[in-house]
């Protein structure tokens, strides 16, 4: 089927979306996207919305599909959602020209969603700079706008814990500083984004709020401080996490699986066998995949029933 009939069928509005049409958008060329944006161009805002989302989560479901050249365009987008939404689906787009387009969308975007969603898409690129894959200048910049919206206390807080979150890897004094003061802060978000802060910064210093977290009678902080750990990756967090696999909340169980997969060692193995055998499916699953990645099992299915 031709890339026009399948954009017949997407502006059909009184029909659903299909997987077929939707699968025809990857990797368009330049001749092809023209005709999307024709059809685009006549979809109501609610229809767009609706396919945005969908290509969004395809993309996060099968990495070879490519609706990178839909997303940038709908970035222009006067509808807010769409702009969030074009944001979301950018994801894994690492190509330094959306960095320009990124700085200005958190400075001047008037909706705080969309500009919390550039702050988060900024985080790839500090990391890209901290390696030395961005001009010394690129990074500089990053890092300045991240910091402006830091300091500027009119802005709402969930552009604030965004922007914390991504300029963590350049762990400057600033930075630092701007850790501290969310983590002190009476507000859960900025106290949890925070701790996730502290594991992008991969300081040590950090390791002992981290573990002090993992006994928090907060579950969302539980939760964060566990991922923290997983990107610290230091071995003595380990025997604190081990506790988490017993928890309450389920998210938090299969983070600290996670952590501890990351962390290794022999506590971490020893943990994950035991978790191996929990009548949870949910968590016997995270555990063995775990325990697959940790120590090279071959066969992890096999592997359970010799448990």
């Amino acid at each position: 089927m031709s890339l026009e009939r399948y954009l017949r069928e997407i502006a059909a509005e009184d029909k659903p979306l299909r997987f077929g049409a939707l699968v025809a958008l990857s990797s368009l060329s330049r001749q092809e996207l023209k005709q999307f944006v024709r059809t685009w161009g006549g979809l109501s805002a609610e229809r767009q919305r609706g396919l945005l989302g969908c290509l969004v989560e395809m993309a996060e479901e099968n990495v070879e599909l490519d609706f990178d050249s839909i997303f940038l365009m709908c970035l222009e987008s006067s509808d807010a959602e769409v702009r969030e939404k074009a944001i979301f689906g950018l994801w894994e787009y690492e190509d330094r020209s959306l960095i320009v387009t990124l700085l200005g969308t958190l400075g001047a975007d008037s909706s705080p969603r969309v500009r919390s969603a550039a702050a988060g898409a900024l985080g790839k690129f500090s990391l890209l700079a901290e390696e030395g894959k961005l001009l010394p200048r690129e990074g500089q910049k990053i890092r300045e706008a991240l910091i402006r919206v830091l300091r500027n206390d009119e802005e709402c807080i969930e552009v604030r814990r965004r922007a914390l979150e991504a300029v963590a890897p350049f762990n400057t004094h600033v930075v630092q500083q701007f850790i501290r003061r969310c983590y002190e802060s009476d507000e859960l978000n900025l106290r949890c984004s925070s701790l996730y802060a502290m594991g992008r910064t991969g300081e040590p210093r950090w390791l002992r709020h981290l573990i002090k977290e993992l006994k928090s009678d907060s579950p969302a902080l539980r939760f964060e401080a566990a991922n923290a750990c997983e990107e610290m990756g230091d071995e003595g967090a380990a025997p604190h996490l081990v506790p988490l696999l017993d928890d309450d909340d389920l998210q938090v169980q299969v983070a600290a699986i996670q952590a501890l997969a990351e962390i290794g060692g022999a506590v971490a193995s020893r943990a994950l066998r035991r978790c191996a055998r929990s009548e949870d499916p949910a968590v016997r699953e995270v555990a063995l995949e775990a325990l697959e990645n940790l120590e090279g099992i071959e066969d992890p299915v096999a592997f359970h029933y010799q448990l």
